[in-house]
Order: structure tokens, then C-alpha cells, then sequence
């Protein structure tokens, strides 16, 4: 016969309640709560690439002591056109980090930077000048590069396949990477994708991507790569806010932070005055090629559970893009396409971030 002793039992029982109610409180469940404080560990390493004397740079995050690998709670992140991946997905300033968020809810959260970006080889290109070269890092060579960081990872974690997001060329990128290769997508996120909206000022006929004497011939005349400094990025990032006080979108303090990280990725970035980075243009010319009707791939081979998310006033994501991301997806078993109000391209930087968060959050849970 086993005894109970009633009032240890409900001493106990009055603890556990109240503990409870201070978590509710906080506005999380106690679970949650270890979670919140939970140590994160960061393991940053390189890869060899698809292709000889190419080196890439991942970061791994966790929480201490996780044991847990499944296709489900693995995130690998895909970043843009000028950026590396650790400014873009790991911004050490508050609470900015988008892989911190991820890896306190369970998640384990890996990056990659693409050749010619952030700590992965350079080529002999970037250190000549621009004009010398055509563009480097094509996509086709891109998404070689996430096929090398999605293959360690699964043949590293014992896992058949991976969530990858995606913001901007990364979504693109995504989508091209998971039309070839869909058994290795658990689900895939399209942050801010272009896509084959065939009127695209800023990226299409007209823009500074075609040549002028050869309307549909792209602009080779921009190089190998292109020049990003703060000023730059700043002058981009205001002009998607449609109201005079800019600061109301966002914290300047963190668009500077930002700024600074993304420079330090690039050990050249101070020896020009503004400081810059060296930012490939393999990706001016082939969103030019699919932003005048010759596209590199297509949705409907898409076979995994595709989210298409993108602020409302983004200019590098049209709602045609997007449209039409929506109309090929034939094959993906579930497709869903939110826009996220009072915000631009660079939403996970601005005040109104949660939503976006949360909204891309609920669908890797689905």
C-alpha cells in the first residue's frame, strides 16, 4: 500500500499553480520559459564545396545540450543578393537575432555563406578590378553551394531533408534549389522573392541591368561585382518607407549595427573611403534574365510545402512575383502566400517584425 501524505500533496500542488500563474504572467508557459533562458551554443566551420579550391563558411546554433535533429527542427537559412548570411540571419544586436528566436523555440539553425560572400573563398575576381571580369557567383553556382551545406547537414544530423528560408536572391535561390531537389525540402520559405514578373523596373526592361544599344542583352559593363556601404544600403531601405519619419519603421540604432556587422564580413571594406563591401553580381544578371522572360526554373517542379511571404511595400518583390509564384506552385502539397502590412524588403529589421516572425513560425509548425 502506498500513502499519500495530503497536506505535502497540496503544499505542492499551491506551488506548481503559482508557478504556472507567474509564467502565464510573464505571457509563457514554463516550458517556454526554460526555453527563453536556455544557452546557445555557436559553432561556426567550412565546408569544402561542389568544386575544387572552394571553401564555405557555416554557422551552426543550438541549444546546450540538444540532442534532437529531425527534419522538422532543422533551419538553414539562405541569404541575398549583397549581404552574407551572418548580418542577415544572426544580428548579435538586442533581440535582432532571427536564428537566437529560432533556436530558444527548439530549433537547431544553420547559415551559409555563398562563394565570393562573407567568410567563404574569394575568387582572384574580387580582387581585381570590377570591370576586369564578368559577374561571379551565377546562381547555378549558388545553389551548388546550399547543396553542399544541405548534404553535410543531413549526412551530420541523420536526417532526410532540411526547412530552408530564403529572403530575397536566398528565396530565389530556395525556390531553384528545392525544383531540383524537393526530397531533401521539408518546407521552404520565400522571403521577399523575385520571381518572372516580366515588368520589373527596378531589376527588368529599363533598369540599369540592360543594355541600352541591345534592349533584352544584359549590362555587362557592371562588373564582377558592385560596392554596398551603409549610406547605400540606408538610401534603399528609406526608400521603401512610404512616410516621411523613417524612424517610425525602425530602430536607426539597428539599421547601424547592421551596417557594421555586414562590413566586418568583408576584410577589404576598410581600405575604401566610404567603407564597402564587395558584393557579387552573378545575381544582377541572372534576375535580369528572368525579369525579362528567360527564367532558370520553374514552381510547379517544386514538390515541398512553400510559404511566399513579403512586405507591403517591397521593391524587390512585386505582387506579380509573387502571383506568380502562387499560380505555378501545381506540385507543392500546400502553398500559402502572406503580405505583411507596414513593412518593406527589410521587415526583419523593423518594428513591425513580430508578426513576420510569427507568421513563418506557425507554418513550420503546419
Amino acid at each position: 500500500m502506498i500513502l499519500f501524505n495530503a497536506p505535502a500533496l497540496w503544499r505542492r500542488a499551491k506551488f506548481l499553480a503559482l508557478a504556472a500563474l507567474l509564467a502565464a504572467m510573464a505571457g509563457m508557459a514554463p516550458a517556454e520559459t526554460a526555453a527563453a533562458d536556455a544557452k546557445i551554443v555557436k559553432n561556426d566551420y567550412m565546408i569544402d564545396a561542389v568544386d575544387p579550391g572552394i571553401k564555405l563558411f557555416v554557422r551552426e546554433k543550438m541549444q546546450a545540450g540538444n540532442t534532437t535533429f529531425t527534419k522538422d527542427n532543422i533551419v538553414l537559412f539562405l541569404h541575398g543578393a549583397t549581404y552574407p548570411s551572418t548580418p542577415d540571419f544572426d544580428l548579435q544586436f538586442k533581440d535582432y537575432s532571427w536564428a537566437d528566436r529560432l533556436v530558444k523555440q527548439g530549433y537547431v539553425v544553420y547559415m551559409v555563406d555563398y562563394r565570393n560572400y562573407g567568410f567563404s573563398t574569394r575568387e582572384k575576381a574580387l580582387d581585381q578590378p570590377a570591370k576586369d571580369n564578368k559577374p561571379v557567383t551565377r546562381s547555378y553556382l549558388a545553389i551548388r553551394d546550399i547543396g553542399a551545406a544541405v548534404d553535410d547537414i543531413i549526412k551530420k544530423r541523420k536526417v532526410k531533408s532540411v526547412n530552408l528560408i530564403g529572403w530575397s536572391w536566398g528565396a530565389m535561390l530556395g525556390g531553384y534549389y528545392a525544383s531540383l531537389h524537393s526530397d531533401k525540402v521539408s518546407r521552404l520559405v520565400m522571403f521577399a522573392p523575385a520571381y518572372a514578373f516580366t515588368q520589373h523596373t527596378n531589376l527588368g526592361p529599363g533598369s540599369g541591368l540592360q543594355n541600352k544599344r541591345k534592349p533584352f542583352e544584359f549590362n555587362y559593363g557592371v562588373g564582377a561585382y558592385r560596392l554596398g556601404s551603409e549610406a547605400a544600403n540606408d538610401k534603399r531601405w528609406e526608400g521603401e518607407i512610404p512616410v516621411d519619419d523613417k524612424d517610425s519603421y525602425r530602430d536607426k540604432a539597428a539599421a547601424h549595427a547592421f551596417s557594421v556587422a555586414a562590413l566586418a564580413t568583408d576584410p577589404t571594406s576598410g581600405s575604401r573611403n566610404p567603407p564597402s563591401l564587395r558584393a557579387p553580381n552573378g545575381v544582377l544578371e541572372d534576375t535580369f534574365q528572368q525579369a525579362t522572360g528567360r527564367r532558370m526554373w520553374n514552381a510547379s517542379s517544386i514538390y515541398a510545402p512553400t510559404l511566399v511571404i513579403a512586405g507591403e511595400y517591397d521593391t524587390w518583390s512585386f505582387p506579380e512575383d509573387r502571383e506568380g509564384l502562387m499560380r505555378d506552385l501545381t506540385n507543392a502539397p500546400k502553398k500559402k502566400s502572406v503580405l505583411i502590412k507596414d513593412a518593406t524588403h527589410f521587415v526583419l529589421f523593423e518594428k513591425n517584425r513580430v508578426p513576420f516572425f510569427e507568421a513563418i513560425e506557425a507554418f513550420l509548425k503546419e
